[in-house]
């Protein structure tokens, strides 16, 4: 009889196997053709290829997309229509520092690096977390212009200049406040995830719905814009806001 190999090495067998699809996705980008790269279509399909993280609800969350869940905790954790629509509007401005605030996994970020480092010769991304997740961060490093910091918040990076940041960290209304004060004002673009979420918007103050309220009051004027990015049919859940300031 063969022996059962104990749970945790199942566990992380299945996490290998997954993070192999991000490896792929990310090879795929760098092997991508400047008509692949300008598609949509191409760039969705690159995404439901690496595949989703299976959370709680995830059939309500990720509606039709559903079908591309992971077994582990490898993948995306968001629309990959919506991700990719955020990537390609950020790719428009050729940002040369990036910066991803709530690394998680490190898919998202890897995934970002990977694509925006087409756009700009000497690129660079940070992705930062109070855990750690991104537990096949040496892979990564060696593919992508990727650095990832532990331990470490957008008060540590105060100061720092990026071109374009995605914050999608603690979506509570102090802390989504508190990332944009500190590194996402100064971006000439900033993203915000969760922006449509309403059971963040049950939170205190709205939580980080609350918070792209505010930066539309505030901001709002000559040279800035707003795009909501929304592909989940409820457009209740997910979605995508981003400051662009001309």
């Amino acid at each position: 009889m063969k022996p059962t190999p104990p749970p945790n090495l199942e566990a992380y067998d299945l996490e290998r196997a997954d993070f192999a699809r991000v490896l792929a996705g990310i090879r795929r980008v760098q092997a991508a053709t400047e008509a692949e790269l300008a598609s949509l279509d191409w760039l969705v399909e690159v995404i439901r290829g690496i595949g989703l993280v299976p959370i709680p609800e995830a059939g309500a969350t990720y509606a039709d997309e559903a079908e591309f869940l992971n077994g582990s905790q490898q993948g995306l954790i968001q629309l990959p229509r919506e991700f990719a629509r955020w990537l390609q509007l950020a790719a428009q401005h050729r940002p040369a520092r990036y910066l991803e605030i709530g690394c998680f996994n490190g898919a998202s970020a890897s995934l970002a690096a990977a694509y925006l480092g087409r756009f700009h010769p000497d690129f660079a991304a940070v992705s930062i977390d109070l855990w750690p997740g991104f537990i096949f961060y040496d892979e990564i490093r060696a593919l992508v212009p990727l650095r990832y910091e532990v331990g470490r918040t957008s008060f540590d990076l105060r100061g720092e200049k990026f071109d374009a940041v995605f914050i999608d960290g603690d979506h509570s209304f102090d802390w989504a406040w508190a990332d944009y004060r500190n590194v996402g004002r100064s971006a000439p673009v900033c993203a915000l995830h969760d922006v449509m979420n309403a059971p963040y918007r049950q939170l205190p103050l709205g939580g980080v719905c609350g918070v792209w309220d505010l930066i539309r009051r505030e901001e709002a004027g000559p040279g800035v814009e707003f795009t909501e990015i929304v592909e989940h049919p409820s457009r209740a859940l997910l979605g995508i806001g981003v400051r662009i300031r001309r």
